[in-house]
């Protein structure tokens, strides 16, 4: 063989390998693919009547109503805030296994923890859809509960991998279902006060906190750390499964009241010569008042579409879930950092003992409960987009201003700071489940939160690292102190600037479906809504920046709605002529059926009658011979 073949060949070879590299990763992508749209599919919760009429009733005789869920799931959330306060936990947990309190293996059950809780939030939302929340506390709280027993065995055997697994996996895990479950329900709820159901939902885990602050130091010091563990996973387990007897999913609305979903495609674009004038009658009358009216007519038949109905892929990925996502970035960015550090920012920088600086942290969690609370009731007047635009424009000033107070060492300026951050901070977290719920609907709350949350998630994780990385290199490299102001100021500039950018963010999320629907134009690069006006990028070198005037604005979205209304009722005429066709069809198939049986009846008749007359016939010939 020729080495001009040889190559061929090994040429065909290796096209043939690539071939089936690039046909593997196809079926890679389309299993992947195939188990996105499967899991995130359109299903929703099913109940039998009987169960309906069950759930009309917590036990035996004692009627439901809607406003327990408020205390019952501030009694959910209380549990959880015990998570929070890990940080008690280490040095006695490296002290019973290593007997060294500075070991500092267990915290890294911590950002374990936090790890698979952002995993399992991106499965959560589906399934709770689908299940709804009495499963979701069953299967958080016996998750969450059964962490606290395997840190029990792991800390007792001496093993800290039992401790990583069984609580970090477990509590993860748990965390993620037992938070979401009493979220999305009240939102379902509770659509006449979306703002204060958001804010009940999630503000119990700041009393939690304060709770357990204060009261884990006496259960250690009373007992060790193996039955503090145990005591606490039976006190949650207990809560929380009670707590799931009482929740449950509003009843679904009669068939009369279901709406009906719209099907119609949405118009993309706007055409470049487009003409926004309603027909009239084609007649000689050229009576204003009758055009008029019949203008005005046509106005009115014009439906907007509804976007409550979007599907749960479309949802997550709109340009609305977008933006949110990086407003809820910058929004967690220093959360960890303010939540793991501030004793030691009271210590290391002001010279503060520990008792103040328990204080201090004791008091910020007051004020992280009342902004969930007050900016989620505030939201309801003011709105949600305006909400966030105060709480990010706050958190903007903070950090700028925290240097300079760093700087000179004012204790009551940074605690005021502090205290004002915790504020806010928990004000988008109080705002952010009715924002949700306003912008996709009550059906994908459960799905949106859950991805929404993994962004704060990885802020903190990623805030943390980042901050501890400079902080380590600065002390390092320079041998700078705890105490000097450079090791957080540098830190908190590129907080700063991570937070303007969702600051800036916050002003183009479009909330009205006028403007989260408004079509592009031909030769459009770039479109985007700032206080209800709309800016244009263009493709055009004189003039590439458009100011879309209130006139221009409603035309083009007049004729946005004429095609839609056109496309809706042409959709409509569709479905009716199917439906008369499929009526035709059947009719006729019945008519066939009804044909063939009086057909085969007939026949029938015919046979039994010449049986009857053959058959005397038969008899007489016998008597004959």
């Amino acid at each position: 063989m020729s080495p001009h073949n040889i190559d061929n060949t090994s040429i065909r070879n290796q096209s043939g390998n690539n071939s089936n590299l690039t046909n593997e990763n196809k079926k890679k992508q389309s299993i992947i693919k195939r188990f996105i749209k499967y899991y995130f599919r359109e299903e929703t919760y099913q109940r039998s009547e009987k169960q309906i009429e069950d759930e009309k009733f917590i036990l035996f005789s004692i009627p439901f109503n809607r406003w327990i869920l408020f205390p019952s799931s501030l009694l959910v959330q209380i549990c959880l805030g015990a998570f929070y306060g890990w940080s008690i936990f280490n040095k006695p947990i490296d002290t019973f296994i290593y007997n060294d309190p500075t070991k500092g293996k267990a915290p890294i059950t911590y950002y374990i923890t936090m790890g698979i809780y952002g995993i399992t939030l991106l499965f959560v939302g589906p399934w709770l859809e689908r299940n709804g929340p009495k499963k979701g506390l069953l299967v958080g709280g016996i998750f969450y509960s059964l962490a606290h027993f395997l840190a029990a065995i792991g800390v007792y055997t001496k093993q800290i991998i039992i401790v990583y697994i069984g609580y970090g996996i477990c509590s993860g895990i748990g965390n993620a279902f037992t938070y979401l479950s009493p979220v999305s329900a009240l939102q379902k709820w509770f659509p006449d006060h979306r703002g204060l159901a958001s804010g009940i939902s999630v503000c119990g885990l700041s009393i939690g906190s304060i709770i357990f602050s204060q009261s884990l130091i006496p259960m250690l010091n009373k007992f060790d750390i193996v039955i503090t563990f145990i005591i606490l996973g039976s006190i949650f387990l207990f809560i929380i499964l009670l707590q799931a007897l009482i929740f449950r999913l509003p009843p679904p609305p009669p068939p009369t009241q279901t709406p009906t979903e719209i099907t119609t495609e949405i118009p993309t674009e706007i055409p470049t010569e487009m003409s926004t004038e309603i027909p009239t009658p084609s007649n000689n009358n050229n009576n204003e008042e009758i055009i008029k009216e019949n203008i005005k007519i046509n106005f009115e038949i014009l439906k907007e579409p509804d976007l409550s109905k979007m599907t749960i892929i479309k949802s997550i990925t709109s340009y609305e879930f977008r933006i949110l996502y990086i407003m809820f970035f910058a929004n967690g960015v220093c959360s960890n950092i303010i939540s793991s550090r501030l004793s030691n920012f009271i210590q290391d920088i002001f010279y503060k003992d520990a008792s103040t600086a328990s204080m201090v942290v004791s008091v910020n969690s007051v004020f992280n409960f009342f902004g969930r609370i007050l900016f989620a009731i505030i939201s309801e007047k003011l709105g949600r987009r305006e909400s966030f635009n105060i709480i990010l424009t706050v958190l903007v000033i903070i950090f700028w201003l925290i240097t300079k107070i760093i700087t000179d060492h004012s204790f009551g300026g940074f605690i005021s700071l502090i205290w004002l951050y915790s504020f806010v901070y928990g004000g988008g977290f109080g705002v952010v489940p009715a924002f949700l719920t306003d912008l996709f609907g009550t059906k994908n709350i459960s799905t949106c939160h859950a991805v929404i949350l993994t962004s704060w998630n990885l802020s903190g994780v990623c805030g943390g690292f980042i901050f501890t990385g400079i902080y380590d290199s600065l002390r390092n490299h320079y041998h700078y102190n705890v105490d000097n102001p450079i090791l957080y100021n540098v830190n908190f500039y590129w907080v700063a600037c991570v937070i303007m950018v969702g600051w800036f963010t916050s002003f183009l999320i479009p909330v009205k479906i006028k403007y989260r629907l408004y079509p592009p134009i031909p030769n459009q690069l770039l479109q985007f809504t700032i206080f209800n006006r709309i800016f244009r990028l263009l493709k055009n070198k004189k003039n590439p920046f458009e100011l879309v005037s209130k006139e221009k604005e409603n035309e083009e979205w007049n004729h946005f709605l004429i095609n839609y209304n056109q496309s809706l009722e042409n959709n409509n005429n569709n479905n009716n002529n199917n439906n008369n066709n499929n009526n035709n069809n059947n009719n006729n198939n019945n008519n066939n059926n009804n044909n063939n049986n009086n057909n085969n009846n007939n026949n029938n008749n015919n046979i039994n009658n010449n049986n009857q007359i053959n058959t005397p016939i038969s008899s007489s010939n016998n008597k004959t011979i």
